[in-house]
């Protein structure tokens, strides 16, 4: 089975920010390893800086006309892949295709279901997300789930304690490994962690804007191996002023103008931004591993065991609460680690997840 896959080589577009975790790294990491898949990468981002859009566009036809793909697999961002370009693609070609929607919790309002028409098939991580389509009409919607690329994440047999890490970011933390968080500074995230520290618990957040600093992909792995707790916070990243203004003026080409056509979408959106959604963290800590800590999220139930697999928490105070049980019970935290990571192996691998598409989709 040929499989194109269409996306962003850099997080978010931005050569500066590194390669893509979710596009390049997870998927088309765990794509290119899977048995009978030949996969190829387009790397939309670079090509549009390179030749802009319109090139990149014609380039991603052709490429799927000369190489007859039996799937071209994208995650679009915004409108890069032009909706003719999948439209001509879906039904001018033999090649089939997927698209993987992320944040449909508020997204598919406002974005998600102009763009699902054109393709063979979209995924959706949203519980909800299938029964919404189909009240629009929309019926080639497969509901699926992050997961891990097992590939890359797995337990790191070579970590000694925090030193690998603390030399990334170049501090010496003799408590960097007992409570971590590594992700973007954004939201209730440094209220939570700052709550940790003001009651006595060894906390520390890396990534942008904590002063933990950036890490390597490598010294992530490490961290998700080594801590004693991973945490794992689940609300979007969402502008809530910037979705309230949309309400009432929209951009066009002379400037903002007054909104009449959609803000009863925008309000949907504003209204299931509010909704936990599960995050790739999720599945990665515990097939590295490590012992998860995580905010409750949409149908998190059905894939982990809570207090058996992972462990939830609902709010600030019981996030404190079990942080000193847990630290202070090592062997059950070792034991839900343990089944953490075996219920990962066996049914939550990117792997598994792309066969289950593919087979819907009768390519398989």
């Amino acid at each position: 089975m040929k499989v194109l896959f269409a996306g962003f080589k850099y997080e978010y577009g931005v050569k500066q920010w590194g390669i893509s975790n979710i596009e390049y790294t997870n998927f088309f990491g765990s794509l290119k390893n899977m048995e009978n898949v030949q996969a190829s990468f387009f790397p939309v981002d670079e090509i549009i800086a390179e030749v802009g859009r319109d090139e990149m566009n014609r380039r991603l036809i052709k490429t799927a006309e000369d190489g007859k793909p039996d799937l071209l697999f994208t995650m679009i961002f915004q409108e890069e892949i032009k909706k003719e370009t999948v439209e001509y693609i879906t039904k001018k070609t033999a090649t089939k295709t997927f698209n993987w929607f992320a944040d449909d919790h508020w997204r598919l309002p406002v974005y998600s279901r102009f763009w699902a028409p054109l393709y063979t098939a979209v995924g959706t991580t949203d519980s909800k997300a299938p029964e919404k389509y189909r009240r629009l009409g929309i019926n080639n919607v497969i509901k699926t789930q992050w997961a891990a690329n097992v590939f890359l994440y797995k337990p790191q047999s070579n970590v000694k304690g925090p030193s690998s890490a603390e030399a990334t970011v170049g501090k010496q933390l003799s408590n960097v490994h007992n409570i971590t968080f590594v992700g973007k500074n954004y939201g209730t995230r440094e209220k939570y962690i700052g709550g940790l520290q003001r009651c006595g618990l060894a906390a520390r957040g890396y990534g942008k804007g904590w002063d933990g600093g950036m890490v390597d992909f490598q010294a992530m792995l490490e961290i998700f191996s080594s801590s004693k707790i991973n945490l794992n916070f689940t609300e979007s990243y969402f502008s809530w002023p910037k979705q309230l203004v949309k309400l009432f003026v929209k951009k066009s080409g002379v400037g903002y103008i007054p909104n009449i056509q959609s803000p009863i979408s925008n309000l949907q959106s504003l209204i299931g931004a509010r909704r936990r959604q599960i995050k790739a963290r999720t599945f990665e800590i515990p097939a590295c591993g490590g012992f998860l800590l995580t905010g409750d999220a949409d149908n998190l139930r059905e894939y982990y065991d809570d207090g058996k697999e992972i462990v939830i928490f609902k709010n600030k105070e019981e996030l404190e609460e079990k942080c000193k049980y847990y630290l202070a019970h090592e062997e059950e935290r070792k034991a839900i680690a343990q089944a953490g990571y075996q219920r990962t192996l066996k049914e939550h691998t990117y792997e598994l997840r792309f066969r289950e598409i593919f087979k819907k989709m009768e390519l398989m």
